[in-house]
Parts: C-alpha cells; structure tokens; sequence
C-alpha cells in the first residue's frame, strides 16, 4: 500500500463521524427551536431565547468540532511519524543486510 492510500483511507475514515456530529448538531437544534416555538411567550422574548440558543450551539459545536479536528490531526500526524521511522528503520537493516550480502561475497 502507498503512503498516499494510506493517507486517503484514513481521511475517508473520519468523515462518517463528522456527518454524524453535524446532524446530531442540527437535529439539536431543530429540537430546541421547535420546542420553544410551542412554549407559551412573547415574541420578542421567544425571539431573543431562539438566538441565545442558537449561539450556544453554535459555539458548542465549533469547540467540539475543533477539539475532534485536532484529536484526528493529531493521530494523523503520529501515524505518519509512525510510517517515516519504520521506513528509516527499513533502510538501515537493508543497508546493512547489503553490506554484509557484499562482505560476504568479498570472502
């Protein structure tokens, strides 16, 4: 598998997650209007509580976004120093494979 791949896969991964927050996100939302639409008020007061509402979940949901955004940066950024030391690793034991091969053939 390519690096590329690999990378791709992953960032595949993670956006059946964000689907599913931004709808729980909007579902939340809807309920919470819905559920102040029916509750006996004035106007202007059902007005100014659907938009100290709407800003609480709006901040809600950009700190829980963030916080998923770099948990997920974060796991990506130690697979790939994950991939880059195994590939250092690699070349060390084949270049010293390669050089007792050619000790070998010396002798």
């Amino acid at each position: 598998m390519r690096d590329t791949e690999y990378y791709e896969d992953i960032d595949q991964a993670g956006g059946g997650g964000n689907r599913f927050m931004m709808g729980m996100l909007w579902g939340a939302a809807v309920g919470a209007a819905v559920g102040l639409l029916f509750a006996p008020r004035a106007g202007s007061e059902l007005r100014g509580q659907l938009s100290q509402q709407a800003d609480r979940l709006r901040r809600r949901a950009s700190d829980g976004y963030s916080k998923a955004s770099d948990a997920v940066n974060d796991l990506v950024e130690r697979g790939r120093d994950a991939v880059d030391q195994g590939r250092q690793k690699f070349e060390e034991v084949r270049s010293d494979f390669e050089r007792q091969a050619d000790i070998g053939v010396q002798h």
